[in-house]
């Protein structure tokens, strides 16, 4: 018998599954998240876990974890002080960035270049120098090397960012340079971008080994603190984090390549979304993780979510792969206020985990969307199990401030609050669907998160949606995505090549160099043969473009021109599919990029589908409580159920209330509920 521990550190609260292997048997945990210190919120929420299901430390096996930290740290401009070694002459390289503005073409006449990673006065030169093809034209200078590295020590500079022009195409004067510091300074953190993306484009490049390299001493204290506290409380097993792109890696990797960590939390959703989805035959869905500070919504179509090549964090493009998730400032701590003293506003400050919404108890005053909800009738009376205790009386406060100030009286005032965060919310969704000309009537809204289900009737009726998945547990769905997915490696080389003058056995040299170095990393990580799998992969685009679609190359034995040739016909219709036309026949493709993705394969829980039983969903009923909707002039009377007494198979009409230990649900009118038999609750509109 041996468990897994998976911890999701949230806004608010962290999430705690703990799976028993063979059986299949699952433990849930919410504790409050703790942002001064996110370590101490991750260990007490393993302790209440072990102590809940009685679990030994002798039994557990693997520990995963989804943190935010790499993100809060670039939000929060929280990271180490850094140097940047640079080719001569490319000083203010991060200065002059791209030309490209972010978000509509007005934006240019106010946008203003995000503040630079490291400061110009810690950007130092060095002579040596590449060609194009990777070729040397000057050598490295282990003098000026060693001089700059005592210079950065003399600073008190504890983390070093190593960028050449070129080095994508030849790694070996940066690992020169490298090694020079490191015989000089050996306490320094160092990252050099041939480890962090051996892809071309300059700019991206050294912004994001720069952020890279900001976060490893945070990423390092942090995974280290928690590695003791493990072994300290007699957990000495592997222990793993959740990538960005949706795959795992090993502890000590993220502390060498936190970038990879910057959307960590998310993905793990999204992961767990289309999981779900799938069990119950959903294949295009919109992943919608609300907890209580922001919503995280995905696109996912047949089965799969979108990957990018690269994305934003916050104010700055880093590259490496990423699940597409949009993030919006809209949750349940979101906080409501007036701007311009008259103008009702939500979010995006929120109240997070200290003090909290009003309604907590815990010190907090300012009105949420939280305190909306509980004014409404759209809560009871706690959250997490009763671990905390609803104050209605001082989500009334609360809000009663603000509808003095707006003249209206207190539910008009919360039933506002709620619609702006709603429309919050469905501009994120319009934003994933609809400007990428998708109709989100035709996808089913996979609700999750602590104040996911408690929106996603409303959401729904919003923009006119006709189905929505609540999982089994939603509360702890991101937590329990984390068990969901393997061990992931990506490598990638630029090469590029226009169509009519492929060099196919260069190309091919280059995807069996790839492919024998995440073997090799694999096998370290032991994951032999038999259990880890490789996929190749080409980045294309049609000749002149700027941006690349990514582009699966099969792995079968056909010639490497055969596969090439599929993999542009699967570029046009991707291309056609993404942005409404194809050069098919007009223009030709250049490969960009190639490379190779490595999964080392984990035991999958198992999730057996349950006997259905009859549709009488009574007995699962708890208590009767008033709710106010937004198409009902004064309030319901509808039921409470409890879910964790429904069956499969057991429906439910709404209005009513579906409460359970992770998350409340509230079901409109209209609408109409079934547990399926593998537990999700799958709500229809009539």
């Amino acid at each position: 018998m041996g468990w897994r521990i998976a911890v999701d550190i949230g806004g608010t609260f962290t999430d705690v599954v703990a799976l028993e292997e063979d059986t299949g048997a699952l433990q849930l945990a919410k504790v409050p998240s703790t942002p001064e210190d996110p370590a101490r919120g991750f260990i007490v929420g393993v302790e209440h876990i072990m102590r809940a299901g009685k679990i030994p430390e002798t039994d557990i096996s693997s520990v995963f974890h989804g943190t935010t930290v790499a993100t809060n740290a670039i939000l929060e401009r929280k990271y180490s002080p850094l140097g940047l070694i640079i080719t001569y002459g490319y000083r203010e390289a991060l200065e002059c960035a791209r030309q490209t503005v972010p978000g509509e073409f007005g934006d240019i006449t106010w946008w203003i270049k995000p503040p630079r990673v490291v400061p110009l006065e810690l950007v130092r030169e060095v002579s040596a120098r590449l060609d194009v093809n990777g070729a040397e034209v000057r050598p490295v200078d282990a003098a000026e090397v060693r001089a700059l590295a005592l210079d950065f020590k003399a600073q008190g500079i504890k983390a070093v960012a190593v960028s050449l022009l070129h080095s994508y195409r030849n790694p070996v004067h940066e690992v020169e340079i490298r090694e020079i510091i490191r015989g000089v300074y050996p306490e320094c953190f160092i990252s050099i971008s041939s480890d962090i993306l051996r892809e071309y484009r300059e700019y991206e490049r050294t912004n994001t080994t720069c952020l890279n390299t900001a976060l490893m001493p945070l990423l390092s204290d942090y995974h280290a603190k928690l590695e003791h506290d493990l072994r300290k409380r007699k957990i000495a097993v592997p222990f793993y984090i959740m990538r960005s792109s949706g795959g795992l890696a090993q502890a000590e990797e993220i502390a060498r390549l936190p970038i990879a960590a910057a959307l960590s939390g998310p993905a793990a959703g999204v992961v767990a979304a289309t999981h779900f989805g799938n069990l119950s035959g959903f294949k295009d869905v919109i992943a919608f993780d609300v907890g209580g500070t922001s919503a995280d919504i995905c696109l996912v179509e047949n089965g799969l979510p979108r990957m990018l090549t690269e994305g934003r964090v916050d104010i700055y493009d880093i590259k490496t792969p990423m699940i597409d998730i949009h993030t919006v400032g809209a949750g349940g701590g979101s906080i409501a206020w007036l701007a311009g003293g008259r103008s009702l506003k939500v979010g995006p400050q929120s109240a997070g985990a200290a003090p909290g919404p009003a309604c907590y108890n815990r010190g907090g005053s300012e009105p949420t969307v939280t305190d909306a909800n509980l004014v409404l009738g759209r809560m009871t009376t706690g959250l997490a199990g009763g671990g905390i205790q609803l104050n209605r009386d001082k989500a009334v406060a609360a809000i009663e401030k603000l509808a003095g100030a707006l003249g209206l009286d207190l539910i008009a005032t919360a039933e506002g609050i709620l619609r702006i965060a709603i429309e919050n919310m469905a501009a994120g969704i319009r934003t994933v669907s609809v400007k990428r000309g998708r109709d989100p009537r035709s996808y089913t809204l996979v609700a999750f998160g602590g104040a996911g289900p408690l929106h996603a009737c409303y959401l729904a009726d919003w923009l006119d949606m006709k189905c929505v998945l609540l999982p089994p547990n939603p509360g702890v769905t991101s937590a329990y995505g984390l068990l969901l997915t393997d061990v992931r490696i990506d490598q990638v080389h630029t090469d590029v090549q226009r169509q009519d003058k492929f060099n196919f056995r260069q190309i091919e040299d280059e995807i069996h160099a790839l492919e024998a170095q995440v073997k090799s990393r694999l096998a370290g990580e032991g994951f032999g043969a038999g259990v880890a799998v490789v996929q190749h992969f080409v980045d294309m685009r049609y000749a002149g473009q700027a941006y690349e679609i990514r582009t699966a190359l099969e792995t079968t034995t056909s010639s490497l021109e055969t596969r090439l040739n599929a993999a542009i016909a699967r570029f046009h219709t991707s291309h056609k599919d993404l942005y409404g036309y194809s050069y098919q026949g007009k223009q030709l493709v250049e490969l960009v990029n190639v490379g190779v993705t490595g999964l080392g394969l984990l035991k999958r829980p198992q999730v057996p589908a349950g006997p259905l039983h009859g549709t009488d969903s009574s007995p699962a009923i708890k208590a009767r409580t008033t709710v106010y909707f937004p198409q009902e002039k004064g309030a319901v009377d509808c039921p409470v159920y409890d879910r964790s007494h429904l069956r499969a198979g057991n429906e439910i009409a709404g209005p009513c209330i579906v409460e359970q230990y992770d998350s409340t649900t509230v079901v409109n009118p209209e609408w109409r509920g079934r547990l399926d038999e593998w537990g999700s609750l799958v709500l229809t509109k009539a």
